[in-house]
């Protein structure tokens, strides 16, 4: 992080004030919220204020924009998909929960891609789906690398039905390209 960053950084981003997390949570839930309505360049911070019920200064006291937002919204529910550190658990469950999410909040990656908050939600996608990754190629030989070439993998998989008009997205239908990709690296 930078300096211009570090002084721009919002001050109640990661209290533990049981109010200021319920604020941020509302927060977070208009954000997402609006992006399941319409694209990110059509949300503007007076849209989640008014949504959540609060000030555009308690907004800034949270986040530093809408992207942020945006992106930290989105990010929370990739992380409520996989809690822990994902080493007790299926890695393929993770990677299956995370597809459902995907079917079931199609418009959202549409209405976020392209956009300043996409590269931020991708980054915390990455940090959700790497763990699992990396345990089903910890068999084989760099599995740094083909953890992060599944990953790539899987995010493109995702990310394609919300680039195109196609048909509708189903869970079934992410999981078979998913599986797809973990074929390459021989796990099912």
């Amino acid at each position: 992080m930078s300096t211009n960053e570090e002084v721009r950084a919002p001050a109640r981003t990661d209290s533990v004030d049981p109010r200021a997390a319920r604020v941020r949570d509302r927060l977070r839930q208009a954000a997402f919220g609006l992006i399941e309505e319409r694209r990110v360049e059509r949300i503007s911070v007076s849209d989640i204020t008014q949504r959540a019920g609060v000030s555009r200064q308690v907004f800034y006291q949270h986040f530093r924009d809408r992207d942020d937002a945006v992106a930290q919204a989105v990010a929370a529910s990739f992380r409520d998909l996989a809690p822990g550190d994902g080493v007790r658990e299926d890695p393929r469950a993770v990677i299956r929960r995370l597809c459902d999410f995907a079917a079931r909040h199609d418009r959202l990656y549409r209405n976020l891609y392209p956009s300043a908050a996409s590269q931020q939600t991708a980054n915390a996608y990455r940090d959700v789906l790497h763990p699992a990754c990396l345990r089903l190629v910890e068999h084989l030989p760099d599995p740094m690398t083909l953890a992060d070439f599944v990953v790539g993998g899987i995010i493109e998989v995702l990310r394609l039905p919300a680039a195109g008009p196609g048909g509708p997205v189903t869970a079934e239908s992410l999981r078979r390209r998913v599986d797809a990709c973990l074929d390459v690296v021989g796990r099912r």
